[in-house]
């Protein structure tokens, strides 16, 4: 009980909290594709260089598809560990990157 009320006192004033920082690439993943994900629920605009709303919908989904990826266990596996361990990793960098290019592109247009 103490840990939790630890946890919940230092995520109210840090927004996060000392087990967060154990995996917090995992974490900031989570965070991100949560804030996407209701970020395009509640827009209503999109950015100047996109033609239309759908495509600013469905850039918001591959950005989201991209952080939701990374959080996912890459040793569940069959086969030869090095073999599918570094497979999994290499689509999670591929994924990880795509979705790093687009934040970065749309960044400033994550306002409503």
């Amino acid at each position: 009980m103490i840990n939790w009320i630890k946890m919940f006192w230092e995520r109210g004033t840090k927004g996060y909290c000392y087990c967060d920082l154990w995996s917090f690439d995992n974490w900031l993943s989570k965070v991100i594709a949560s804030g996407l994900r209701e970020f395009k629920s509640k827009t209503t605009t999109y950015p100047n260089d996109i033609d239309n709303w759908e495509e600013w919908l469905s850039i918001l989904d591959e950005m989201i598809e991209c952080f939701e990826e990374q959080p996912r266990d890459i040793n569940n596996f069959e086969g030869d560990f090095l073999v599918t361990y570094d497979r999994r990793v290499a689509i999670k960098k591929t994924k990880l990157h795509r979705g790093l290019e687009l934040l970065e592109k749309y960044y400033y247009d994550l306002w409503d």
